[in-house]
């Protein structure tokens, strides 16, 4: 699978992303304490379908670090460099952090946003305390039903970036995107591990009763990365979904 990587200066972000695969355009967006690494078993499977635009976000990965990380200043930026890529409207898929991210960039930024993927994704109040939420992170990374880390992934996880990891972690305990999902009218579907210790199951359902267009597909033995652990699986519930004409309401 071929692929390019470029650096793009957007709206005074550095911004490092991977193009591969050829079609429609499909946006990648990672989540907390990862990269673009994270979707990097199932890229094999999407890039037969779409190209495919899997962005570290700032200050993760290859991406350089804002001086103050902001949730509501990322979405913005992401839609700019949409904006300068040229793009038609795109399919956009989330996972956890990056899932908020979406939320956010397809209320925005309507037009730009032909259909949304969340997967294991915040955006509603987490209503649990900082400490309890580390907890389960590190706990999450290491439970059963994860599957294998690519190795690239580790490397960008391990990286030394506090001060962005402790800002990031301050924003996601006050998110609270609900009136954003409220206005959302593109084709939605969220996908959630059964077996999410980070993001409970009951957080997925939530999310679910409060978006207006929406499939949810739980999957059986899966912790909060379901790409990583069930990657065929998950693949070919996001193309049947992505490549259909219209979404089917499950509820």
């Amino acid at each position: 699978m071929l692929e390019s990587a470029y650096t793009a200066v957007i709206a005074g972000h550095r911004l490092y992303y991977r193009i591969m695969g050829q079609g429609e355009p499909l946006v990648l967006i990672h989540g907390y304490g990862t990269s673009g690494y994270v979707w990097q078993r199932v890229l094999p499977y999407f890039a037969q379908a779409y190209q495919l635009f899997v962005l570290d976000l700032p200050g993760y990965g290859r991406s350089a670090a804002p001086r103050s990380w902001q949730l509501r200043a990322v979405a913005p930026v992401i839609e700019a460099w949409l904006r300068s890529l040229h793009l038609p409207p795109v399919a956009v898929m989330g996972h956890s952090m990056g899932g908020a991210i979406a939320i956010h960039l397809t209320a925005v930024a309507p037009e730009a946003v032909r259909k949304l993927v969340l997967v294991d994704a915040a955006g509603l109040p987490l209503q649990a305390s900082l400490p309890a939420l580390a907890l389960r992170a590190a706990y999450s990374m290491v439970q059963p039903g994860n599957g294998r880390y690519p190795l690239q992934m580790v490397r960008d996880a391990v990286q030394p970036r506090f001060r962005v990891l402790w800002q990031t972690s301050q924003e996601m305990l006050r998110s609270d995107l609900r009136l954003e999902l409220a206005s959302i009218a593109a084709p939605t579907l969220i996908i959630w591990g059964e077996r999410d210790a980070l993001l409970p199951i009951a957080l997925g359902r939530a999310l679910n009763a409060a978006l207006p267009h929406t499939t949810f597909i739980s999957l059986p033995g899966c912790g909060h990365r379901p790409m990583l652990a069930q990657p065929e699986r998950f693949s070919q519930i996001a193309l049947d979904f992505l490549q259909a004409n219209a979404a089917p309401e499950q509820r």
